[in-house]
């Protein structure tokens, strides 16, 4: 092919000169720099998104609905179609109950929290799927924790608290916590408050600050009945699906089903969290934009290597053109040209950045600090993600060849001709 004779010959040989050839291999390695970087990092932010994602939802149910009352039975209270559509979909359903509370140590610190009464199987549950997420298994809402941790669960007058939250108020394991109902703030004073006293049996991370933050489980009708009937307690049933990507499909075909739910009642894993996963999102856009404006602007050497190279060749040009080469063929042998210098660059920065990625996932690199959300450093490679930056790079690629080859539709191939003679004469 013609453009390959034009690339070796015109771009990477002697015969180019040193200039040409510099800027040619400058642009190579900028343009798969570019690309390797843009790669490389944004696979490592989809990494730490699922792993946030994971640890999510090991500790949070896939789907809740909202009750009026506390029910006597599950199918009873959601209606008959939609207990009948969740057993289709084999989820499995857990009656929960939720209340505001005001906690109170023993050195006087003050926190609020969102209490969850649990029935014991749920807490094992629960447990299990946090400490396969922590583990970086893949977690499994059904999975039962093996019989040396069914000691785990919570008895009445026990608690299990956040990790976070407990750091805050300055407690540890088999700690006494005084428990208020919120509204018992605003008695008047001399008036004793209802409370409950608990003990802190277990410490539970799950490697996500927000919940970390908030955590706090009790075991629904042994622990908190002395807070009496309590403004804030409302009964919610948990739903927990072998695919918790389907949560909003199914939230979708509930409000079809029963007219009677709306969508404050009826709240996904993605709803609750939404906030979290919008943040996380804006910054992968943001990294992505940046390093794309950088892959931008070394791909501007392109323009300037074709240029360089349609004024030092004028006379070769010429000469191919009054041999029958049209202009539109000529414009596009150069556009392919610059197409062939770019593609070398994108390709090798493919290949760099997704090999990068395999080698960063497989192995160990705890390096983090605690802080964060995972102390390794996950890189998922998605082939879609990754085919749509190779074609973004080429789409910007045929920019910036497609523009400096239009200025040879200006070029004539007698003036390119004559224009050599006449700089031989004067020299003469």
């Amino acid at each position: 092919m013609l453009e390959l004779e034009f690339f070796k010959h015109f771009l990477l040989s002697r015969r180019a000169g040193s200039l040409i050839r510099t800027i040619a291999w400058l642009s190579i390695v900028s343009v798969a720099i570019g690309v390797t970087a843009l790669i490389v990092v944004l696979s490592v932010m989809n990494g730490f998104h699922q792993s946030i994602q994971n640890r999510l939802l090991a500790a949070e149910p896939h789907l809740v609905i909202g009750l009026d009352k506390l029910p006597y039975y599950i199918p009873t209270a959601l209606g008959r179609p939609v207990s009948d559509y969740l057993q289709t979909e084999k989820a499995e359903l857990d009656l929960i109950e939720r209340q505001d509370v005001v906690i109170r140590t023993a050195e006087g610190v003050f926190s609020g929290a969102e209490a969850r009464g649990l029935d014991r199987s749920a807490v094992l549950r629960l447990i299990s799927s946090v400490e396969e997420a922590n583990r970086g298994e893949k977690t499994s809402a059904f999975a039962m924790p093996p019989a040396d941790e069914l000691s785990n669960s919570i008895g009445p007058g026990e608690l299990m608290m956040g990790a976070e939250l407990a750091r805050s108020l300055g407690i540890f394991e088999g700690d006494r916590i005084t428990v208020i109902a919120p509204e018992a703030l605003l008695l008047p004073p001399g008036e004793a408050p209802k409370f409950e006293r608990l003990v802190v049996k277990r410490l539970l991370t799950t490697n996500v600050a927000d919940l970390d933050n908030k955590l706090f489980l009790y075991s629904r009708g042994q622990s908190l009945l002395g807070l009496g009937s309590s403004a804030s307690r409302r009964i919610d049933i948990e739903a927990w699906m072998p695919n918790p990507d389907a949560a909003e499909k199914i939230k979708g075909e509930i409000l079809k089903i029963d007219k009677s739910y709306d969508a404050n009642r009826v709240q996904t894993w993605g709803d609750r969290n939404s906030a979290l996963f919008h943040a996380l999102r804006l910054e992968i856009v943001s990294i992505g934009l940046f390093l794309s404006l950088s892959t931008l602007i070394a791909g501007f050497s392109i323009v300037t290597v074709l240029l360089i190279l349609i004024t030092q060749k004028r006379k070769e040009i010429g000469l191919l053109m009054s041999m029958g080469l049209s202009r539109s063929r000529t414009r596009a042998l150069f556009t392919r040209l610059g197409l062939l210098l770019s593609s070398v660059g994108i390709l090798s920065g493919a290949v760099i950045g997704v090999t990068l990625c395999l080698v960063i996932d497989s192995l160990d690199t705890s390096i983090l600090p605690d802080f964060y959300y995972d102390t390794s450093i996950p890189a998922k490679v998605n082939p879609l993600f990754v085919s749509g930056v190779v074609g973004l790079a080429l789409g910007l690629a045929f920019l910036a060849s497609y523009i400096p080859a239009r200025r040879i539709t200006d070029l004539e191939p007698a003036d390119a001709l004559m224009s050599r003679y006449r700089i031989r004469e004067v020299r003469l």
